[in-house]
């Protein structure tokens, strides 16, 4: 059987268990398991981490490498099939030169890097002696990676994370990021205006909010802010974005106004959106309904508004970005997640006044998460093993600094002396249900890998 066809079993096994952030049981069991099976030594943490090491004991002084991936996945769907993320596994198929699932996301990041660890690990060819880390929670606060015990990285030399996108790239750096929540309580009265509307915004790319940030994608939330200052009116109800690190790409709202022609100014407001972003498919439809029980004040809505127009989203400058990327209302208020992203201490700075200033301007409570540090990595003797065995398989492997996180940072954090890399198979459209795997970017990947713990051992 082909390298292709051995990692591809090994993600379907993976595929079929559900494995949205915080719900990684499942997965985690299986795994202790087949890393048992595979003769390795397993234990779980109290973060629910599965760490895993040789039961042979090896000499002392060979350097320990470190294979590292995530267990979670964005689970998102296009609303063409049922799906319950917390029941139902993902449903492969294969589409000319890709892996795709049907209607929802396809968990290649970071499924692959798992079934490409399970894979290397059946292999006798290296000498390497090498532990395996699989972290719960990348995708959602990186607690996995946050809370996971030092002392499983004192002892090690190297980390390879498979958790890249492009097998032409080896990263060597990431932004880090902050996860900021913001409140605000509202009053709900009795409309005071006539006609009620459903808005819906759709048809947007999304994305990753590292990956895709400079991509001139919409966010969808900024385009619902847009409609709302323009028709003047209270909202019922509205709720858009997937996840906090997503673009959004779409949004529903219920609002009451006096205006007749909303129709006419959501579609100027489309006409906008296609001309000035790379968005062809761009929705903005207006539907007249029967008058909501109660809505937000006047007052309420121009301060949700305010916040909005003053969160900056997208690319801030080169080393800086922010992502609006979750609204919703609900009894008790409205509530918005919001991810900056920087390369520096400065940068974090500069983000944080930013949110703290639209906070104070839109009257609402801010909640600064935890943030994760950028990485960059000062040694080079891992990366020069990387690109020399690439070069001898025919390939150029561009060295990337990336805006996206990875779990590398908080790694390094925990021990500095690491080399650390990232390597990954080429994933398409991550985060959304348009995720593919390329799967010719399966074979170079894993012999790469196998390259690196042959060369460094040699």
């Amino acid at each position: 059987m082909s390298i292709l066809e051995e990692v591809l079993k090994e993600f379907e096994k993976i595929a079929a268990i559900p494995r949205p952030s915080h719900r990684e049981g499942r997965v985690a069991d299986y795994l202790a398991d087949r890393l048992t099976e595979l003769g390795m030594k397993v234990e779980v943490d109290e973060v629910g981490n599965v760490i895993a090491n040789e039961a042979a004991v090896l000499d002392e002084g060979e350097p320990l490498f470190v294979l590292q991936a995530h267990m979670d996945m964005v689970c998102v769907s296009d609303g063409s099939v049922e799906y319950n993320p917390l029941t139902d596994g993902i449903k492969l198929t294969r589409e000319g030169e890709y892996l795709k699932a049907v209607g929802t996301s396809l968990g290649a990041d970071d499924g692959m890097g798992i079934a490409i660890i399970l894979y290397l690990l059946q292999q006798h060819e290296f000498d390497a002696k090498v532990r395996v880390i699989f972290t719960v929670d990348e995708e959602s606060g990186m607690s996995g990676a946050r809370g996971l015990n030092e002392k499983y990285l004192q002892d090690a030399a190297y980390v390879i994370n498979v958790d890249s996108e492009n097998m032409d790239e080896v990263v060597i750096g990431c932004a880090g990021s902050m996860r900021i929540r913001l409140q605000r309580k509202v009053k709900w009265a009795a409309p005071t205006m006539k006609r009620s509307w459903k808005i819906k915004i759709s048809g947007l790319k999304g994305g990753h909010s590292g990956e895709a940030i400079g991509i001139t994608h919409a966010n969808a939330i900024k385009a619902a802010a847009e409609v709302l200052k323009k028709i003047n009116c209270e909202i019922a109800c509205m709720e858009g974005g997937r996840a906090m690190n997503v673009i959004p790409s779409e949004v529903e709202a219920v609002v009451v106004t006096n205006k007749n022609d909303v129709d006419k100014e959501c579609k100027a407001i489309e006409r906008r959106i296609r001309a000035d972003y790379e968005e062809p498919e761009a929705l903005i439809e207006a539907e007249e309904i029967e008058l909501p029980e109660k809505v937000m004040s006047m007052k309420d809505v121009k301060s949700l508004c305010k916040l909005i127009e003053k969160l900056k989203d997208g690319v801030y400058d080169k080393e800086t970005s922010a992502n609006i990327g979750t609204l919703k209302t609900t009894e008790g208020g409205v509530e918005i997640e919001y991810m900056p992203r920087f390369h520096s201490e400065s940068g974090r700075q500069i983000m944080e006044k930013i949110a703290l200033e639209a906070s104070q301007a839109g009257g609402f409570n801010i909640d600064f998460g935890e943030a994760s540090p950028a990485w960059k990595s000062e040694k080079d003797h891992l990366l020069k093993c990387a690109l020399e065995v690439a070069r001898k398989q025919g390939r150029e492997l561009e060295v990337k600094v990336i805006h996206g996180g990875l779990e590398c940072s908080h790694i390094m954090e925990k021990n500095p002396k690491l080399e650390i890399i990232s390597l990954g198979t080429t994933n398409l459209d991550i985060h959304s249900p348009k995720e593919r795997l390329l799967l010719s970017s399966v074979e170079p990947t894993v012999t790469l890998i196998l390259g690196i713990l042959r060369g460094m051992t040699a």
